[in-house]
């Protein structure tokens, strides 16, 4: 009776620390500048909870991905975005600047890349 005592409290605050560590997403920072986001490629997995940091070098630039139901961002060298979702399917989802930032603007792209 005595360990029950015991043993019980303490898996029940081992399965609550599980959980909460679970419900934070996985944080990654993208660095943008004139053309490129850095990293490019993001890998993440089904059902991760994922925060994405965008902050700036230089000037304006955006983010948006449709796909993956991310909405669309645009962040400044003092004013970065953050952005949260959580992948449903597996694939590869091309990202581009939303905000056009000059001449080479149109090469500004990347991908997250979602795994099972």
């Amino acid at each position: 009776m005595k360990l029950t005592r015991i043993v019980l409290p303490a898996v029940a605050a081992l399965l609550f620390c599980a959980l909460l560590s679970a419900a934070e997403p996985r944080k990654i920072e993208v660095v943008a500048k004139k053309y490129e986001f850095d990293p490019a490629r993001i890998e993440v997995k089904v059902g991760e909870p994922v925060e994405i940091t965008f902050k700036s070098l230089d000037t304006k630039h955006g983010f948006v991905q449709k796909d993956l139901k991310i909405a669309k961002v645009t962040f400044t060298k003092d004013k970065p975005a953050t952005v949260t979702f959580t992948a449903e399917k597996a694939g590869t989802y091309p990202f581009k600047c939303a905000r056009f930032c000059g001449m080479g603007h149109g090469k500004m792209k990347g991908e997250i890349v979602v795994t099972p």
